[in-house]
Parts: structure tokens; C-alpha cells; sequence
């Protein structure tokens, strides 16, 4: 009688063990594994973005940064493929090349406001710069953008004369005279040049000037074959967007409203022509984006695009 409740015990024990066992295997598949890169727009607002999304989705999930300094084709081939234990998640400002590459969940994650444009340059080009007033003028002066950024297609079917290099060589190539202006979002502008100027103290923000991109945005972007994980970002932004957390993040980010003081600040401002009417930001409602962006001025929009 001893011996067969010996037995009992013990193969009640080791059901027990195999039952936690498969529950922590089900715990550890059924959470959502984000490995985003740690780069690019706003990071700090994009990964808060990013979190709340996640925590609306419902799912438990874990979520890593990946530091490694990668170009943007690099980023996307490694989601593309589902690289194992690498990136699998980034933002960028999306384009019809990137929606047709990876699966975007359609948010402009900063209303837009990546397409407002002030101009990085070094002081030795401000009185060059002071003296543009027209749209002829401002077509001559050379560019800076990273390689594989989405903008560059627009610069360059605008009329302008563009350099691509390293994100992390940029403005070293600026402070060296490599090209006229560096265009930077709003967003960015002002923090990465608090950066910068430590080590290149002659480059600021150029007065009085911006350029404006076509309906421009930020996507989340994923592996179409990711689905999991594109399932779980689509619900839970369409849910912060439904409650009002998202507003709410959006409108107390310190980048997001430096932005917008920035957008009210005097500039001429030069609209882009239109280049990429295929991207899924022409189809999004209007009121995903920043309506400040509408009320901008128009006359001195740049309507001749390069043939």
C-alpha cells in the first residue's frame, strides 16, 4: 500500500511538472517577440507609440531593441527574410517601394508631421540661403539624405541635386561642405542639432525657409509573413486610436511640440510636387494627420518637377 502510494505521488508529481511546463511553452508562444531597431525619426516617441500599441493589443509581449548601426535596404532585408533573432520591426517614412516590400500598419504615427522640413546647414551657407526667394533658387542648393530613406525619390523628381550617404556620416559630410543643406523634420531638428554642435558648432537651422513633402508619414512596418505580430500592431493602434491614448501621447511628446511650435513659427514654405501617388498615405482620412499641416501657406509651392 506504501509503495503504490509512492507511486501515485510520484507520477502525480511529474504531471504537475509537465502541465507547468506546457504552460509556460503556450505563455512563451503566445507573446508577441518585437525586436525593433533602436534608430531612425523621434526613436524615444516611436517606441512609446510602439509600447502602447502593444499593451492595446491585448497580448503579452516582449520588446528589444537591436543597437546595431544598419542602413535602411539592410533593415528591410532582414525583416523581409524573418533574419532569426534580428530586427523584425522599424519605422520609417513610407513609400510605395516600402509598402510593397514589407506589411505596413497604416498609422502615421506622428500625424504627418515628418513632412515638414527645415533645412540643417552650416552658418557659412545662411547668407546663400537668405538670399532664396524664389523656387528656382531653392532647387539649386544640394542635399543631404541617407541611404534608402524615402525621401530622397522626392528631392530628387523635385528638381534637386541629392548626396546619399551613412545616416551616421551626414552631418560630418555637412560640417565638411560635402553638400548646401541637410533637410530635417521638424521633429528631429532641433535634438539631433543640440547633438551635433557639440562637435560641429558652426551648423544650424536655416531661418525663414521649409520645405513641404506631399502627404508624408511614418509607418510601423513588419514581415508580411509575420502574422502575429501584424495582427497584434494593427488591432492595437486601431484601438489607441479609438479611446484617445494615442492623441494623448501624440500631444504630449516634448518632439511632437517642438514641431508644432515650429510649424507656426513664419517660413516660406516650398511645396513639393507630388511624387508617389501610390503610397497608402494618399488613401488614409485626413484626420490622421495634423491639421496644422493644411493650413500652411500654398503660394510658394514648387509645382515644376524634374523629367
Amino acid at each position: 500500500m506504501l509503495i503504490q502510494l509512492r507511486r501515485f505521488t510520484g507520477i502525480s508529481l511529474a504531471l504537475c511538472l509537465l502541465l507547468n511546463l506546457t504552460s509556460v511553452r503556450a505563455d512563451s508562444e503566445d507573446t508577441i517577440q518585437v525586436r525593433y531597431y533602436q534608430g531612425g525619426t523621434v526613436p524615444e516617441y516611436a517606441v512609446r507609440v510602439l509600447t502602447l500599441a502593444l499593451q492595446k493589443s491585448g497580448h503579452s509581449y516582449s520588446l528589444t531593441p537591436v543597437t546595431t548601426p544598419m542602413t535602411t535596404p539592410r533593415i528591410v532585408r532582414t525583416i523581409r527574410n524573418n533574419t532569426p533573432d534580428s530586427v523584425n520591426l522599424f519605422w520609417a517614412a513610407s513609400s510605395p517601394d516600402l509598402e510593397n516590400t514589407l506589411a505596413a500598419i497604416p498609422v502615421p504615427i506622428e500625424r504627418g508631421l515628418i513632412g515638414f522640413r527645415v533645412l540643417a546647414i552650416s552658418q557659412e551657407h545662411l547668407p546663400q540661403i537668405e538670399q532664396m526667394n524664389n523656387d528656382h533658387k531653392v532647387r539649386a542648393i544640394s542635399l543631404l539624405q541617407g541611404i534608402g530613406w524615402s525621401d530622397t525619390a522626392i528631392l530628387r523628381k523635385n528638381g534637386f541635386t541629392v548626396t546619399e550617404a551613412s545616416p551616421d556620416n551626414l552631418y560630418n559630410m555637412l560640417a565638411a561642405g560635402r553638400a548646401d543643406a541637410f533637410p530635417r523634420s521638424a521633429l528631429d531638428a532641433e535634438r539631433e542639432l543640440r547633438t551635433q554642435q557639440k562637435s560641429h558648432p558652426g551648423l544650424t537651422i536655416a531661418p525663414g525657409i521649409a520645405l513641404m513633402y506631399p502627404r508624408f508619414g511614418v509607418f510601423f512596418f513588419v514581415s508580411a509573413d509575420n502574422k502575429p505580430l501584424r495582427n497584434a500592431m494593427e488591432k492595437g493602434m486601431q484601438a489607441a486610436l479609438k479611446d484617445g491614448s494615442f492623441q494623448k501621447l501624440y500631444e504630449e511628446d516634448p518632439d511632437i511640440r517642438s514641431a508644432l511650435r515650429m510649424l507656426r513659427d513664419p517660413r516660406k514654405i516650398y511645396r513639393l510636387a507630388e511624387t508617389s501617388p501610390d503610397s497608402a498615405l494618399h488613401k488614409l482620412d485626413a484626420s490622421l494627420f495634423e491639421p496644422l499641416l493644411s493650413g500652411l501657406p500654398k503660394e510658394n509651392a514648387a509645382t515644376n518637377t524634374k523629367k
